[in-house]
């Protein structure tokens, strides 16, 4: 059963929001998943999961990548607009790679 937000979205806009994040944050970003689902509080909300290139996972790099990615990201959608909270999390392409799991690739 699929999970929707309690107030209307227009999927279409934070797809389109999605892509237009990917695509500027190439190529640090390999592709950027997302789902509706509730939070620990009980709240619908936005799930990232975000694959990122093996150089932007650099220790050296990373915390700078994913600020940049999560700030990108909640300012294309604009989240707090509609309502709904954002979670992200982060993988390597080669961590990808090896687990080889499917949530995390394109459907």
């Amino acid at each position: 059963m699929p999970i929707v937000p309690h107030t209307p979205v227009d999927e279409k806009k934070i797809r389109a929001a999605v892509q237009s994040a990917e695509k500027a944050l190439a190529p640090d970003v390999i592709r950027i998943m997302y789902s509706f689902a509730e939070d620990v509080q009980g709240e619908i909300s936005l799930f990232f999961r975000v694959v990122i290139s093996d150089h932007a996972a650099d220790a050296g790099r990373l915390r700078n990548t994913t600020h940049r990615i999560v700030e990108t990201v909640r300012d294309k959608i604009r989240a707090e607009e509609l309502g709904l909270q954002t979670y992200f999390n982060f993988r390597s392409s080669s961590e990808q790679k090896s687990l080889q799991d499917p949530f995390w690739e394109r459907q």
